[in-house]
């Protein structure tokens, strides 16, 4: 019977550790979203709203960490010679102070909505963008952080005739 239990044993803390593994790694801490317009006017300011999912139990560093040592999430879309971004809006952080830290941290739990201001250059002709961006951050939970990661992300905007 000691012999079964202890079996049981071994195998719950294998499945234990390998689900808290498989969820530690550093790009399966946040899911990214785009929500842009249907279509775009040619003239026009316009947003993209880039929302960071951040798992349960984690958070991210917000884009100005109080500590100069941690990493900061950026927002940034790829050099594209038919768009000029001309804003980039950081929703404001919680601060909170964690087991580990002796003083305040700025972070994002939960969801942090990122808007992109930008406009289509003059002169572009195509009705179709695609836009690539990137999301870099470090993940950490009340304990420790993991090591920081850059996460790709795209999406297409349509354009007015």
């Amino acid at each position: 019977m000691k012999i079964i239990f202890l079996i049981w044993l071994a195998f719950f803390f294998v499945t234990i550790n390998q689900n808290d593994f498989s969820q530690s790694s550093p790009d399966k801490v946040v899911e990214i979203k785009v929500k842009v317009p249907k279509v775009v006017p040619k003239n026009k300011l316009f947003e993209a709203e880039v929302i960071l999912q951040i798992k349960n139990r984690w958070h991210i560093n917000s884009n100005k960490p109080l500590d100069e040592s941690l990493t900061p999430t950026v927002v940034t879309l790829k050099d594209n010679s038919s768009i000029k971004v001309l804003k980039t809006i950081y929703p404001e952080p919680i601060l909170t102070k964690l087991q580990f830290s002796q003083t305040q941290m700025a972070l994002y739990e939960d969801e942090a909505d990122v808007k992109i201001q930008f406009k289509i250059n003059k002169g572009f002709k195509k009705q179709t963008i695609k836009i690539r961006g990137e999301v870099q951050y470090q993940p950490c939970d009340n304990q420790t952080c993991l090591f920081p990661t850059s996460k790709p992300f795209e999406f297409d905007l349509k354009l007015k005739k």
